[in-house]
């Protein structure tokens, strides 16, 4: 049994090797090439940006390969007739894929721990790439295309060039909110990060607003950065790290607790004057909305840590699927296998996940509702697993 198990174990990391290697390049290369197209970066900033989407691409491409590696291994077993042989000798498939599925649990381990390194290390390292090459990014579109449009579409930079000390010539900035045009014979870049905000100072420059017009020697226009590139927003839920989430929701239940002391005081002092009606004074409404608006964001909090651990434990429940799936379709082509598997992932887990998710940030539902897609191919594996064992 030793010599099978070894066997099995050898077989299955050998392909699990190559697949992880071929996926995990494949979803880098992907990645990578959105993110150039999606913020302009140049080739500098995309090789600095290679170890943080790996960490991000790690963390789709493990439980993929892996049920990969096991439909592959375990069909051309079952269709070379090695498990019949097995069952012949009197050793049921429980007594090899045990050793399997305590691989897959440790593997899901490793999942939870590259899901938190992809979010606090590949997150924050990606976005301080974006920061630091916010100006090569603008300067380079303007020196190919000619023009930079905000995220919102409101404000336009037109440019006739860029020379070699990154000055905008004849750049005409047009802000569609505002009804405002700026044109001027040159313009600089400058950004300040504590500001947040990018500004271009412009030389012998004309301003035309509505029926206002008027020329000038030096004029400054500036432009939020989140405009120009997504804000990191470092409290958003999923981009925090679990011991960072616990703080967070701790900050946010005394924040509650705070507001509601205050619409409490307000209408103590109104029930002493008499005055209902300042029941729903406006400092009282501002508060309701703010505890609102905390309630969404502490589900939003309780929601993310059991999610990171359904989400690693899907190495696991994949496993636990393709294994007696493959062994059960009894075919030596690892294709409808594969493909077997992954129809009720797509129609199932991801389905459940979603809903799941969606429910728990919405409070609708506990968190722990985000388990329900592992659940539910987990109930599927079940049952192949008593279909194998029945013969």
């Amino acid at each position: 049994m030793n010599v099978i198990v070894r066997y099995i174990l050898r077989e299955l990391g050998v392909t699990f090797l190559f697949g992880f290697v071929a996926i995990t390049s494949l979803l880098l290369i992907v990645g990578l090439v959105k993110k150039a197209m999606d913020f302009h970066l140049p080739l500098i900033s995309i090789v600095q940006a290679v170890p943080y989407v790996f960490a991000e691409m790690n963390a789709v491409s493990l439980p993929v390969t892996l049920l990969l590696a096991v439909t592959i291994f375990f069909s051309r077993m079952s269709g070379n007739n090695e498990i019949t042989a097995l069952k012949a000798l009197g050793i049921p498939p429980r007594d090899f894929l045990i050793p399997v599925f305590v691989i897959a649990f440790f593997f899901s381990i490793i999942g939870v721990g590259i899901n938190e390194l992809a979010i606090t290390k590949g997150r924050a390292g990606f976005s301080d790439i974006i920061d630091s090459g916010v100006e090569n990014m603008l300067i380079g579109q303007l020196t190919k295309t000619k023009q930079f449009v905000t995220r919102d579409n409101q404000i336009k930079i037109l440019v006739n060039g860029v020379d070699d000390q990154n000055r905008l010539i004849e750049p005409r900035i047009i802000s569609k909110k505002e009804s405002v045009t700026i044109s001027a014979r040159t313009a600089q870049i400058s950004i300040d990060f504590n500001a947040d905000l990018l500004t271009l100072t412009s030389n012998d420059f004309r301003f035309v607003g509505g029926v206002i017009s008027f020329v000038g020697s030096n004029e400054t226009f500036s432009i939020p950065l989140s405009e120009i590139i997504p804000s990191g927003n470092s409290n958003k839920a999923s981009n925090l790290g679990l011991p960072d989430v616990s703080k967070e929701r701790k900050n946010t239940i005394e924040q509650i607790a705070g507001q509601r002391r205050i619409i409490a005081a307000h209408r103590t002092f109104a029930a002493c004057m008499g005055s209902v009606d300042d029941w729903l004074a406006p400092q009282i409404i501002e508060s309701q909305a703010e505890i609102r608006r905390l309630q969404k964001q502490y589900h939003r909090l309780s929601a993310e840590p059991p999610r990171r651990w359904a989400s690693g434990f899907s190495c696991f429940f994949f496993v636990w699927l393709g294994a007696p799936l493959a062994i059960w379709m009894r075919k030596s082509d690892f294709f409808a296998s594969f493909f077997a598997c992954f129809v009720p992932i797509l129609l199932l887990y991801y389905p459940l996940l979603t809903f799941g998710l969606n429910q728990a940030k919405s409070g609708t539902l506990p968190p722990m509702c985000v388990w329900t897609a592992n659940i539910g191919i987990g109930l599927i594996g079940l049952w192949f697993l008593r279909q194998i064992h029945r013969y």
